[in-house]
């Protein structure tokens, strides 16, 4: 029997599926235009070139090893003559590469590991069709704003008419855009790490501003440019004109009905220049009306709720700021620094409760906000102050003392560090704080008014009226300062003086003042008048302090069973009655 012939395998082997699957496999091409970058390259570069297919470096003439270093690193080095143009060295260095898609990044730019894991991941999944382009975010460290974090389109497919816009700020989604590609975000992150100091940042912005009012000469209906130079306007502190050219990018009715992102990124930054201008009512037009047409829209409801918040209208800033925690915030073209934007939603929501009255959940936002940005200083003051309130002095103090070291060099920090010193007895270290608080702001009347009362517990008299005497010349109301000077008069045997904030006071109060004082009798039945005023305008421990007073000037039964009377239904009634025994001992006399 004749062997049948084996049939012949219609298939290639699999090392040929393999070869011609990879001869197929998508490339992903660096593109970079770089100037005097040796010092960045390597941090830059290195760590991508296990995913990278391809390195295009085009110099714009540096003078140091940048070229050299590019080259060691495997990259293909293009010169490319400096003409005041990024994107025509952009689009040079697109025009040099030979791959797929282009990935772009700056000299400054960082990929950390693990996000080189998720670019490999990405580019397994890129199309040969050359179909999308993918926004990256971008982690920009700025000395003027902080961290910050925005999107930006840094991976496309190199195809024809995909070139970059612009002689700054230069953008390539416009026109992926036309060409139909659809545009995705990518979970993937790109660390800038940007320009070492403020002054170099407003030397680059006032360097672009220039490039783009020549591009706004040339074609002042392109909304982009305005877009542009409001950014780096705004940069440079100069807000006012930065609203000139948003408005001009609202009046482009295309921009309204076809980019609702452009148009939603171009009112929240028209919202916060106003909001930045303290021009409050003009910002507050713009969020409601966004909240309006963007319910969903986390950022939008901060904005609304922020603003509600600086008019001081906490009832209506409360829910805003409950919805913006609700809803994601949702990361776009311009850079939000969301650490910051994070501690403001719960430092103002801990205020808001804070106005309320809901003191628990106040501290609760307080303490979820800490050490989310640097401005959580003010947190850790608010937690003081409501320590403060509930006679926790101990931990006042430890509040008040890391809000200073973190920030909070403020008068009001070292005023009320001061007072919760004084509860728990530390007087140096109270002294040392209130004159520190005034050595910020010699006006400082919370400073002047507890050094005051800190140096009258001291037995320091003059010095406690040298205080006292400054706080009422900035405040002439201070009633309770009138009273302990009124004690200090008394104790110094100064009647003349004594009788001064004797009538103060009954100015103050708009009692009768035409009384002529014959004896100390006299002047003890004027503070009783003064403490019944004090009462019936419900200021009860003012009102015992000034009984208290008038006891001491001549004492009285009459006067001892109206305090009493005041202090038993205050919950006081013990004290009261301890400090007029005080005030009797000296004569050896005794309360019956």
């Amino acid at each position: 029997m004749k062997k049948k012939k084996k049939k012949k395998n219609s298939h290639p082997p699999n090392n040929g599926l393999v070869h011609r699957f990879l001869d197929s496999a998508v490339k992903l091409s660096l593109c970079m235009i770089v100037k005097n970058e040796e010092q960045n390259l390597p941090l830059c570069i290195a760590p991508l070139r296990t995913v990278l297919d391809e390195i295009v470096v085009v110099d714009t003439g540096s003078a140091d090893r940048t070229k050299e270093v590019a080259q060691e690193l495997g990259a293909r080095v293009f010169d490319f003559p400096w003409c005041d143009d990024f994107s025509a060295a952009r689009n040079e260095s697109i025009r040099r590469a030979t791959g797929d898609y282009v990935l772009w990044l700056d000299g400054d730019d960082r990929v950390d590991e693990s996000e080189v894991r998720k670019l490999s991941r990405l580019k397994s999944m890129l199309s040969p069709r050359k179909d999308k382009g993918y926004y990256l975010y971008v982690n920009s460290q700025s000395p003027i704003d902080g961290e910050t974090q925005f999107c930006q389109l840094r991976i496309f497919p190199r195809v024809p008419g995909a070139e970059f816009q612009g002689l700054v700020h230069e953008q390539i989604f416009h026109r992926l855009n036309r060409l139909g590609i659809p545009l995705i975000q990518a979970d993937i992150v790109i660390r800038h790490t940007g320009y070492p100091t403020g002054d170099t940042v407003v030397q680059k912005s006032e360097r672009n501003l220039k490039l783009i009012l020549k591009e706004i000469e040339a074609d002042p209906d392109d909304p982009i440019w305005h877009y542009n130079a409001a950014r780096t306007l705004a940069g440079i502190k100069r807000q006012a004109e930065a609203i000139l050219h948003l408005r001009k990018v609202l009046e482009n009715e295309k921009i309204k009905g076809e980019e609702k992102q452009f148009y939603l990124e171009t009112n929240l930054l028209l919202g916060r220049y106003y909001t930045e201008l303290q021009k409050l009512d003009q910002a507050h037009g713009i969020f409601q009306g966004l909240a309006e047409g963007f319910a969903d829209n986390g950022l939008v409801h901060f904005c609304l709720g922020e603003n509600f918040f600086l008019r001081k209208d906490y009832e209506k800033a409360l829910p805003e700021l409950e919805r913006s925690l609700a809803l994601p915030m949702q990361v776009g073209m311009f850079p939000v620094n969301l650490g910051k934007l994070k501690f403001y939603q719960y430092f103002m929501l801990g205020q808001c409760y804070l106005e309320n009255g809901r003191n628990e959940s106040a501290k609760e936002m307080f303490r979820k906000s800490l050490n989310l940005h640097k401005d959580h200083y003010k947190s850790l003051q608010s937690l003081g102050l409501l320590s403060l309130r509930e006679g926790k002095f101990e931990e006042a103090v430890e509040y008040f003392e890391k809000s200073i070291r973190e920030g909070g060099k403020s008068d009001c920090n070292y005023a009320n560090l001061g007072l919760a010193y004084k509860k728990i007895g530390r007087r140096v270290e109270a002294e040392k704080a209130l004159l520190l608080a005034l050595e910020i702001n010699p006006q400082k009347i919370e400073a002047l008014v507890n050094l005051g009362h800190l140096y009258n517990g001291m037995k320091n008299d003059q010095a406690a009226v040298a205080k006292f005497e400054q706080a009422l010349r900035i405040s002439p109301d201070l009633i309770d300062v009138r009273l302990a000077l009124s004690f200090l008069f008394l104790r110094l045997r100064e009647p003349d003086k004594l009788v001064g904030q004797c009538d103060a006071l009954l100015a103050g109060l708009n009692l009768p003042r035409n009384f002529i004082i014959n004896s100390f009798k006299d002047l003890s039945i004027l503070y009783a008048m003064i403490g019944e005023g004090l009462e019936k305008q419900g200021h009860k421990e003012l009102s015992l302090v000034a009984y208290r007073l008038s006891f001491s000037i001549s004492p009285s039964q009459e006067i001892l069973e109206r305090g009493a009377s005041l202090a038993k239904s205050s919950g006081v009634l013990m004290g009261y009655l301890e400090e007029m025994q005080e005030i009797l001992q000296p004569a050896g006399n005794q309360i019956p």
